[in-house]
């Protein structure tokens, strides 16, 4: 019986260092698995790092092997360069840049300059309006073409050039701006606009416009068209505004308080030394060139336009034509200030005006055209003998 005792403790301490060592075997187990997989985890970091650190060695090294003329190459053939005209825009792509470079001697490249001369050029040629003729709607309804003067758009190719050549050098994409020596209201061929100011010189009389509508009006005197200074027609831009300027040029110096040049020294301007305006005074009384106005039509105007502002000349007239447009009174006053050729019609009327019948004014006023001519004659036969004098001395 105490044999059996002893032995029952002794199985029941085995059962139980049996359990528990059977316990700390499954932690071992689970501790083992986590650290494997703790293990894996970092084996898969590390690997992700050295592919990491592979693939930015693999670029640094890719873009350690282009040097500096190769990697130029490389931005400039993926650029793009845009001029925009208003809605138009013409784009210059890399693909045809790439073929403007030209590899020099030092290893450096550059441009062209013969393709990008020709590039500006053809853009010059499509949007530049300057000195073309316009057809122009007047304020009567009358579709005319108007010829001559500065306005428009009119581009500085050199500059234009070395801006787009200095652009592409950068390799970067941009959107340039073409230098101009001028500019209009808008590109196209109706590059005037609805802002305008409308010069009718046969008629002598000027509209302003703004947004399409007429917003002042004006008879003006403008450039004396029988001595030579009739007002050019054309299409212009104000140059600039001032106040209280004087005006000087041959034989004349004039104050005047509100100055609007748009054809080098001609321009708009008051003028208080008239009393009348329109008409065909400018015939034998006009100006030197400018339009002149209405003191108080002058200040309006004035404060109406801008600088750059449109300006449209037409309607201008030869000699000729005007002196046909005069009365019997106004032929013989332009014949006696010798701003048209005195013909024996008007020589007689001059005669009947002083009190000689028809028929004797007719007979004097042949004679002294006879002897006119005779004198002339003369004139050019001493003139002959002169100058074969001085080459016989020669």
């Amino acid at each position: 019986m105490k044999k059996i005792k002893w032995i029952v403790p002794i199985i029941m301490i085995m059962m139980v260092m049996a359990a528990g060592c059977g316990s700390d075997t499954s932690a071992e187990e689970s501790a083992e698995e986590q650290s494997a997989d703790e293990g894996a985890q970092s084996d898969a970091i590390r690997d992700d790092k050295e592919t990491s650190d592979v693939e930015t060695e693999a670029g640094q090294m890719s873009a350690a092997s282009l040097d500096p003329k190769e990697q130029l190459k490389t931005d400039i053939a993926g650029m793009r360069i845009t001029f925009r005209f208003d809605e138009a825009e013409e784009v210059l792509n890399g693909e045809e840049i790439a073929g403007w470079l030209t590899d020099l001697p030092d290893g450096s490249i550059s441009v062209n300059e013969a393709p990008a001369k020709e590039y500006v050029a053809s853009l010059a040629k499509k949007y530049d309006t300057f000195g073309q003729t316009r057809s122009f709607t007047t304020h009567a309804g009358e579709t005319i073409n108007v010829s001559g003067g500065d306005y428009g758009y009119w581009m500085d190719r050199v500059s234009t050039r070395q801006e787009l050549i200095d652009q592409i050098m950068t390799g970067q994409s941009a959107e340039l701006t073409p230098v101009y020596y001028g500019t209009a209201s808008k590109y196209g061929s109706d590059d005037i606009g609805t802002t305008y100011v409308e010069i009718n010189l046969e008629d002598q009389h000027l509209w302003v416009y703004q947004d399409g509508s007429v917003i002042n009006e004006s008879d003006f005197v403008s450039g004396g068209l029988f001595k030579g200074n009739n007002t050019p027609d054309g299409t212009y831009a104000i140059t600039y505004k001032e106040r209280d300027a004087t005006l000087v040029g041959q034989g004349y110096e004039s104050s005047v308080k509100y100055w609007m040049p748009f054809n080098g020294n001609i321009g708009m301007h008051d003028a208080s030394w008239r009393s009348a305006f329109g008409g065909h005074i400018y015939y034998m009384n006009g100006s030197h060139g400018c339009i002149n106005l209405p003191s108080e039509k002058a200040k309006e105007i004035f404060d109406q336009v801008e600088k750059g502002e449109p300006v449209v000349v037409y309607g201008g007239i030869t000699k000729e034509q005007a002196a046909a447009t005069l009365s019997l009174d106004e032929k013989i006053q332009a014949a006696q200030k010798g701003y048209i050729a005195m013909t024996p019609e008007l020589q007689a009327k001059i005669y009947e005006q002083q009190g000689l019948d028809p028929a004797t004014a007719a007979a004097q006023a042949q004679a002294q055209q006879l002897l006119q001519q005779q004198m002339e004659a003369l004139a050019q036969q001493q003139a002959a003998l002169a100058e074969a004098a001085q080459n016989a001395g020669q």
